[in-house]
């Protein structure tokens, strides 16, 4: 038979059951808000890293883009021919004389005339 000891009993393990499934409810949010807080500090941590590692590849692009461009320039210059003094010319072999022959008066025959004219 229902006793009023067996009621209590019956009352206080429903009290304590109610009161155990509300303190595992409260737990649930906090490990909610705590996996929420986690979650916003990962996502600010990818982010942050994110930006640096960004930051660290331009640079070092920066710096290989800056040497490759020196280089180009060194090259250019130690490369121009408008440094390069001209080089001697060869000299020409000796040019032969079109006639060999040597000069004579057309006309052995004929004597210088006189001073008088005639």
């Amino acid at each position: 038979m229902v006793t009023v000891k067996y009621f209590l009993r019956i009352f206080k393990g429903s009290i304590g059951c109610l009161c155990f499934l509300l303190l595992a409810s409260c737990g649930d949010d906090k490990e909610t808000i705590v996996q929420e807080k986690v979650a916003e500090r990962v996502t600010a941590f990818k982010v942050k890293k994110s930006a640096e590692c960004l930051e660290s590849l331009l640079q070092t692009a920066e710096r290989r883009v800056d040497s490759l461009l020196l280089t180009e320039a060194q090259d250019a210059l130690n490369d121009s021919l408008a440094r390069l003094r001209p080089w001697r010319p060869f000299q020409p072999a000796p040019i032969q004389p079109i006639d060999s022959l040597t000069v004579k008066p057309i006309f052995d025959g004929i004597k210088p005339s006189s001073k008088k004219g005639g």
